[in-house]
């Protein structure tokens, strides 16, 4: 475990997986209580960001939050799915009956893709 915890790699994965389940939870709930499908997506994304800025700050890079570090970060979010958007569509063009795992291609760049962005500029 401790091999986990000091591993930036590792921990911003487990994140991004703890992030997945609360910006679901987030969704489903809201839409469960009536709230309108594209709003519940919204919020869950928003509460998904803040979460995900907060813990990868303090937790993975070990950096104090800042308003300049947030915006950074919401401009790292943008650059990774515009990444993620760009494998989708390649892997489409050759694979174009593959669109589950175009989807999970894309989510893989978009992870690798945000952690080297993170971590070379964003928590710098």
């Amino acid at each position: 475990m401790k091999k986990i915890l000091s591993n930036p790699a590792l921990k911003y994965v487990m994140v991004g997986l703890l992030n997945t389940a609360i910006t679901a939870v987030v969704i489903f709930l809201l839409m469960s209580a009536g709230v309108g499908i594209y709003l519940s997506n919204a919020m869950g994304y928003v509460v998904g960001i803040l979460f995900s800025f907060v813990v990868n700050s303090l937790f993975t890079f070990s950096k104090a939050l800042s308003g300049k570090r947030f915006i950074k970060f919401l401009a790292s979010c943008a650059i990774c799915w515009v990444a993620n958007i760009i494998t989708v569509k390649i892997f489409l063009l050759i694979f174009p009956d593959l669109t589950y795992i175009s989807q999970l291609c894309g989510m893989i760049v978009y992870t690798i893709a945000g952690f080297l962005i993170n971590k070379l500029w964003v928590m710098k």
